[in-house]
């Protein structure tokens, strides 16, 4: 039985307070690819690149979410497509070829900010180990328990945000949490315990945690354009555009917005959604609820009563 190898780049973003989101939230993610697909998605994400301009003599630019405003400007000036909504539409085309995954977990910033100090005060490794564990539940609920399993894993996070309080998160923690929750899963109970040799097998199967530059890395910065209108999306609890031609029997078309009064951001993010829900068999997502879709993953993270 042959053995599939993958790799997962994620990245988390979260709300600022200048202008305050409707509902601030943190929002974890990643895309997921099987290694001999990756060269070649690489190779398409570089190749548009090229050929839409995004390129200099050090070679790719970085794309990011950020860049939404500038963007639409450059597009309303040139009279050329928007950039970022044609980045969008590798990702789409990836997506139905079956060859990349996205997913995310959110939870609100009062929440985070409820839980966290109860959880540093209990559990050893302060915010560090609050950080990871939201990453753990991401990384493990959304990507290996249902996609990758026990087959060989690297994560790569970027880097750029890493650290709390001036100090650098060990990497290697999140590493250890992840293979510990992945031996619980497959210890049988009330059964012989575990061959070493598999235990081994499970001990590897997460091969690599380590940190990566987004600059260098599409397919972060694909990951960071997705998430971007996501959480765009749900900080400002927009609801799901309408499939094209569509409108329920009794239901008034949505009441239209004046040009000036729609963000570039808006925009962007309401063609995310447009565009994701043309997809056969997506086009009842919510980007509030829950989703178990092979290629698009939501997880909807709530911690209990008593907090972590």
């Amino acid at each position: 039985m042959s053995t599939s190898r993958f790799k997962v780049f994620c990245d988390e973003s979260w709300s600022g307070t200048s202008p305050e989101a409707p509902f601030p939230c943190f929002v974890f993610y990643g895309v997921l690819v099987e290694e001999p697909a990756e060269a070649s998605i690489i190779q398409t994400l570089d190749s548009f690149k090229a050929q839409r301009g995004l390129y200099t003599a050090k070679g790719p630019m970085e794309i990011k979410w950020s860049d939404a405003a500038d963007e639409a400007k450059s597009a309303a000036k040139t009279g050329f497509p928007n950039r970022l909504e044609a980045y969008l539409d590798c990702f789409f085309q990836l997506m139905r070829a079956r060859q990349i995954s996205f997913a995310y977990l959110f939870l609100s910033r009062k929440e985070y900010e409820r839980v966290e100090p109860l959880f540093v005060s209990s559990h050893e490794g302060g915010k560090h180990a609050f950080f990871f564990m939201l990453y753990f539940q991401m990384l493990f609920h959304c990507f290996i328990k249902p996609q990758t399993k026990h087959n060989p894993t690297a994560i790569l996070i970027d880097d750029r945000n890493m650290g709390a309080e001036g100090v650098q998160y060990d990497i290697a923690t999140l590493r250890e949490f992840l293979n510990r929750a992945l031996y619980r899963q497959s210890a049988p109970k009330f059964q012989l315990p575990l061959t070493a040799a598999f235990r081994k097998q499970l001990e590897r199967s997460i091969q690599l945690v380590d940190l990566a530059d987004s600059k260098a890395q599409p397919l972060i910065q694909l990951s960071d354009l997705c998430a971007g209108c996501v959480r765009y999306l749900i900080e400002n609890r927009l609801p799901p555009p309408p499939g094209e031609g569509q409108l329920g029997l009794f239901a008034s078309p949505a009441p239209s917005l004046n040009v000036e009064d729609v963000s570039p951001q808006h925009s962007l993010a309401m063609y995310f959604y447009g565009r994701l829900r043309t997809i056969v068999g997506y086009s009842d997502i919510h980007l509030l609820k829950p989703s178990y879709h092979h290629r698009f993953f939501i997880f909807p993270f709530q911690f209990g009563d008593r907090g972590a």
